[in-house]
């Protein structure tokens, strides 16, 4: 039997404060060498759009997981997500597929919560200026993931249409009185008055000039995840001190850290520390209140798996799903 778990059900039985706890032993994990999880495999259709297969075992636990993920920028003009995709949970013992589940969703959810982590350990403690560069599905998680380890004042909202920014901003602001919202057209007007900054948008070329960067910000690159795009300036790339989700997967995935690598900027020994050695303790967070640090997000398997495993276990404590026989 395998229980199937509808988008709504992955909605209620996944918060992101219990995700951002879930993903912090993944990655300890996987940067210790207590996992199985080759690169994603990724096929594009043309310019209809791309499908990402991402397998992963961790900690050799009970469960196997694997996404498929889809992205198909016409989707949105459909009135349909821009990002699909379903969780496959199976038994590490036998092979059967014990769950399936909704993948958009966890998607959503482990981008953010693993951007909360790196914010935690590597912002300064007393950030309190959020600037998010994208007003989709992402910004609105991030919002919610950074509020939970970081007490926020202001954010700032930029999107490619102003109108775009004010709306997400006014929406928000509704819900979140205690917080001063506001849209701004100009990303280096933005950044330059920031503590902390998402980048969470589909752009392919970067959505800030290297000027405007203050000192001591720390920077989510979250949108860019194929060798031609990116979000992040070389130059800023160069100069900041970058933690990454996955060493191996940045370096064959990652515009943001390939094209400077092209340009003879840095080596790839620049791409160095990983998200889990910093939340070990292996290796230091945030050195100083000047730093200017980078947590470039690709996106990796062991945060589906853990997410996925969250919401498995959740949904047998409630009964929530639908049993059937494959």
């Amino acid at each position: 039997m395998a229980l199937i778990l509808s988008r709504q059900d992955v909605r209620r039985l996944l918060t992101v404060r219990e995700c951002i706890d879930a993903l912090e032993p993944a990655h300890v994990a996987f940067s210790h060498g207590r996992a199985i999880m080759p690169v994603r495999l990724t096929a594009r259709f043309h310019d209809r759009g791309v499908m990402a297969v991402m397998p992963a075992w961790l900690d050799e636990g009970p469960q196997l997981g694997v996404k498929c993920v889809t992205s198909f920028p016409a989707n949105p003009a459909r009135n349909l997500p821009l990002v699909a995709g379903t969780v496959l949970l199976l038994d590490a013992e036998t092979g059967a597929t014990i769950a399936v589940m909704d993948g958009a969703y966890i998607t959503e959810i482990r981008t953010a919560a693993a951007s909360a982590l790196a914010t935690r350990v590597l912002a300064r403690a007393d950030a309190s200026r959020l600037v998010l560069i994208g007003t989709g599905v992402q910004a609105r998680a991030h919002l919610a993931s950074i509020s939970a380890v970081r007490r926020l004042t202001d954010v700032t909202v930029v999107g490619r249409k102003l109108a775009s920014a004010d709306r997400f901003a006014a929406s928000h602001a509704r819900a979140l009185p205690e917080i001063e919202f506001r849209s701004e057209e100009s990303a280096d007007a933005a950044v330059s008055a920031a503590d902390i900054v998402c980048a969470v948008t589909t752009a392919v070329d970067p959505v800030f000039s290297p000027d405007c960067v203050p000192e001591g910000v720390h920077i989510n690159a979250v949108g860019a995840h194929s060798p031609s795009a990116r979000e992040i300036p070389s130059e800023t790339m160069r100069d900041a001190r970058v933690v990454v989700d996955s060493r191996e997967a940045n370096l064959r995935e990652c515009g943001d850290c390939l094209i400077p690598i092209e340009e003879g900027l840095f080596g790839a020994g620049h791409v160095s520390d990983e998200l889990g050695e910093i939340l070990s303790g292996d290796k230091p967070g945030r050195t100083n209140d000047t730093e200017v640090t980078i947590y470039q997000s690709c996106g990796i398997g062991i945060q589906d798996l853990a997410a996925a495993t969250l919401v498995y276990e959740r949904a047998l404590e409630e009964g929530a799903g639908i049993d059937i026989d494959l």
